[in-house]
């Protein structure tokens, strides 16, 4: 069952040109996956879901920026699965039905009741009619950041407020594109880098600061996010 939603490009959504933000790109990504969930029978609009989907990562490349008061399509499907993990795929095509983006994203179910991973069956995402064959990054695979080290050529702490927390209760996953995007230099970001990747690790459940540290290594900007306590990693932002 592949799924299109239509996007208005509002005030909010672009930057100093006009022009939508990847930020805002990553947050239409994350609707339409959960209202895909909603389709499926997943995702519930009011109360406690059965099935909570949680995202552990995102890869968007960006080939076109829409402007303000535009229209975007986006379309989303489930590309493949395994036993804990669920890869899905999106293309994001502008009013002309021109493709001006597209992602992939790595998922993984809880049992909301016990708050454990689910095993994934055929039976679970039945439903959503898996597309084996469309996949936007053949050769992509999430690094699996057992320890994250690395020396960073310059820190910042932030501190976290209420507005970055959503009904999960944690951190929202596209604020942390926000959050990579306060540390790194001011001419990177005005630049629009046209493609980002986050791995997440922990999430974020408390308004305790966090800490970022930044490296550019050749044409990468990598940005990791850690506990400003304890030094868990949350996330790492890559942007290209």
């Amino acid at each position: 069952m592949r799924l299109r939603q239509d996007f208005f490009v509002g005030v909010q959504d672009v930057d100093v040109n006009k022009k939508l933000t990847n930020h805002a790109l990553l947050e239409k990504l994350s609707d339409i996956s959960m209202l895909h969930g909603a389709k499926a029978g997943h995702t519930a609009t009011s109360g406690t879901s059965a099935i909570s989907w949680v995202v552990l990562g995102w890869k968007v490349k960006v080939y076109q920026r829409p402007s303000l008061f535009s229209t975007i399509r986006v379309y989303t499907w489930v590309q493949k699965y395994g036993y804990v993990r669920a890869n899905r795929d999106f293309l994001v095509e502008d009013e002309n039905g021109t493709v001006i983006a597209v992602g992939t994203s790595e998922w993984t179910p809880i049992d909301t009741k016990t708050d454990k991973f689910i095993r994934i069956t055929p039976e679970l995402v039945e439903p959503f009619e898996p597309e084996p064959e469309n996949v936007n990054f053949p050769d992509h695979h999430y690094p699996a950041f057992r320890r994250f080290e690395m020396v960073p050529d310059k820190t910042r702490q932030i501190e976290l407020n209420s507005a970055m927390f959503d009904y999960n209760r944690h951190v929202h996953n596209s604020v942390y594109l926000i959050l990579a995007e306060q540390i790194v230099p001011e001419e990177v970001t005005e630049c629009g880098c046209d493609e980002f990747e986050i791995v997440y690790k922990m999430e974020t459940t408390t308004m305790d600061p966090v800490r970022l540290e930044y490296k550019c290594e050749e044409d990468s900007h990598i940005v990791a996010i850690r506990d400003c306590a304890d030094n868990t990693l949350h996330a790492v932002v890559t942007m290209y």
